[in-house]
């Protein structure tokens, strides 16, 4: 599932060209890929409606209309957004196909049909399953190591666990969840209330250079996730941990080990995580 850093690569390139662009017609494939309202209503009302800026909240995109209406998108699996100039040669996983008023269009592609689309007026976001219980943004200043240390202290459940509960941070995955532990010198096994003050301050810090590095190179490429230009994400190549089962440790030399922790494959360093 594309996490934080593939999402915003993603924002970034439609950013750079969809805003005050207009909806000329919306054509609809899968209508399974539509959740709010019909596929009908979208296809019939989007046209002609401009895009004013395109945000992200955790894994979710979101179009920001001029008539005060927002178009969200949530990946899931292997979801994606791919811009095009001209209309392309489209594939039996092409769902829907947005083209705007300069010929370019938006294609949504989804293998697995897990994938969401919802347009609704912004005053309405909260019907959005998710989007509204959203925990802070890992790359502002309201996740912070006090905020991290007084949640770990209530909870009795794994780190692992708890940082990818969406409602606690927005937008970790597993793949940035096993890279930031790693940085950070901690097991995904240990019990949130057995990480120190300390501990989280190094965590909280992992947590934001990890992601940081991640945007810079485009995110991660392990199987479906291409950027909205179709190109693949270059992160793949500085993993330290995930994907890495069996190979020695990049700081100690030890063999990483893969372990299921919190429903997921989590990768650690046996040695250098406590």
């Amino acid at each position: 599932m594309p996490e934080l850093p593939e999402v915003e690569t993603i924002r970034r390139d439609l950013e750079q060209v969809l805003p005050g662009r207009t909806f000329t017609d919306v054509k609809i494939n899968y209508n399974g890929s539509i959740k709010e309202p019909s596929a009908y209503a979208i296809k019939k009302g989007l046209p002609g409606r401009q895009v004013d800026f395109i945000d992200r909240r955790g894994k979710y995109l979101l179009f920001y209309l001029h008539d005060s209406t927002v178009m969200v998108i949530h990946l899931r699996m292997t979801g994606r957004l791919l811009l095009f100039r001209d209309m392309p040669a489209l594939d039996k996983h092409s769902h829907v196909i947005f083209t705007f008023d300069n010929h370019a269009c938006l294609i949504f592609h989804d293998i697995r049909k897990f994938g969401t689309i919802y347009w609704l007026p912004e005053k309405r976001l909260d019907i959005v399953k998710g989007l509204s219980a959203l925990g802070p943004e890992p790359l502002t200043e309201e996740f912070n190591t006090n905020y991290l240390y007084r949640t770990a202290k209530k909870r009795r459940g794994q780190i692992k666990g708890m940082l990818l509960n969406q409602s606690i941070v927005a937008g970790l995955g597993n793949i940035y969840c096993d890279e930031a532990l790693f940085l950070a010198g901690i097991r995904p096994d240990r019990n949130s209330d057995s990480i120190s003050a300390e501990e989280c301050a190094k965590l909280c810090r992992a947590i934001k250079e990890v992601l940081k590095k991640a945007i810079e190179k485009r995110g991660t490429t392990r199987s479906d996730y291409r950027d909205a230009l179709g190109n693949y994400g270059l992160f793949q190549n500085h993993l330290q941990v995930y994907g890495r089962t069996g190979k020695p440790c990049l700081a100690c030399g030890s063999m990483l080990v893969r372990k299921k922790i919190a429903g997921r494959s989590s990768h650690f360093c046996p040695q250098c995580q406590k």
